[in-house]
């Protein structure tokens, strides 16, 4: 028996994909960017799909919408701007209050469990208080809830990010058995995930491979696809713009060697392709390419994230200026999602506590 979920703040779907690889049937996704929904639908055509503000959203609607299915698991990567020590973390921005959206689908479907993904800041903002909320209005609603910091390099994602999950269980059940611990010992590399991807120069773009996978992690990134590429193409920098990548040594920020004159806006990093990235952001230029005096492509930053090869993102590759504001650009995509095989173990796990618990039979997939 395959158990269902819902997946809110789906944005393109990396947590989805997480949900399949560990045998969820996901029935209903919502996001609020028509450009995430794009790549979404794509990838998962037969899940209902809604694009609309989630406050507008009735639970009971959907409910309905569903046929009365049992919904075992709700899922939220709720926006995290707000937390975000990065950030300007101001209290009162509205975006701390998604939560609310989350426990608004808890109260009336009544999952066995519920999962939420955010920033690490979560924990600190307002000294705790803001965290003892948002735990304490699941509680109120029924849910014993555990929380846990878990680094995606530790489950076999090429980048050093780290994220806290905060699940709701309706049985009281040990952390251990809801969410899992480090299984990688030894870390993938920012090479051994997209080596076979730097034949590609300045202003470039590939529509077929023209190296083998190199590593494991490359095979199993390349498994469901042929001879095409998607979604790998470079920017066209300057002769200027190149000329300063050029003087960034691997592992450093160009304002460190550059002063000033890195960037105008932001600082960027040169990827160390001896270790896991730092974390992938919704700015391509925040990274420059550790052999090419270019900035990644989409495809190459989600190799990164762990999304595989045959999965496309639609939309605007990239985006500027007003419309920044109000489109998700494939870039900001890939950024914003939560990394489908470090989903897919949280899943995993909580898959074999609900088996435990409720005795339901059911087949694990073989983990990647």
């Amino acid at each position: 028996m395959r158990l269902n979920a819902i997946d809110l703040f789906s944005g393109c779907g990396g947590m989805s994909l997480g949900l399949e690889g560990a045998g969820f049937n996901v029935l209903y996704a919502n996001d609020i960017n028509p450009d995430a929904l794009k790549t979404y639908r794509h990838n998962f055509p037969k899940v209902l799909v809604e694009c609309s503000d989630i406050a507008k959203v009735d639970p009971r609607d959907v409910k309905k919408r569903l046929g009365g299915k049992k919904i075992h698991v709700i899922s939220a990567g709720t926006p995290c701007q707000g937390f975000s020590t990065s950030g300007r973390r101001n209290p009162n921005d509205p975006r701390n209050k998604l939560f609310k959206q989350l426990l608004k689908f808890v109260q009336v479907i009544k999952p066995e469990m519920f999962v939420m993904e955010n920033v690490s800041g979560l924990l600190s903002m307002e000294a705790g208080n803001a965290f003892y909320r948002v735990t304490k209005s699941f509680e109120d609603a029924g849910y014993h809830v555990v929380h846990k910091m878990l680094s995606a390099a530790d489950f076999g994602v090429p980048q050093n990010r780290k994220r806290v999950f905060i699940v709701g269980t309706k049985n009281r059940a040990r952390i251990s058995e809801i969410l899992p611990y480090a299984k990688t010992r030894k870390p993938v590399t920012v090479k051994d995930a997209i080596s076979d991807l730097e034949f590609l120069d300045v202003n470039g773009k590939a529509l077929q491979y023209r190296r083998k996978p190199r590593t494991s992690y490359q095979k199993m990134m390349r498994r469901r696809t042929s001879t095409f590429i998607q979604n790998h193409e470079s920017a066209r920098h300057s002769t200027m713009v190149q000329r300063r990548f050029s003087k960034i040594p691997c592992g450093m920020y160009g304002r460190d060697v550059l002063g000033n004159l890195g960037t105008r806006k932001r600082d960027c990093y040169r990827l160390n392709p001896n270790s896991p990235s730092n974390t992938v952001t919704t700015l391509p230029e925040d990274f420059v390419h550790y052999s090419k005096n270019r900035i990644p492509t989409v495809r190459e930053l989600a190799r990164l994230q762990s999304f595989p090869d045959s999965f496309v993102f639609l939309g605007p590759r990239t985006t500027g200026g007003r419309r920044r504001k109000h489109e998700c650009p494939q870039y900001t995509q890939v950024g914003n999602a939560v990394p489908p095989l470090l989903a897919k173990e949280v899943f995993m796990c909580l898959k074999r506590t609900i088996k435990k618990h409720r005795k339901i039979p059911y087949n694990l997939p073989n983990v990647c």
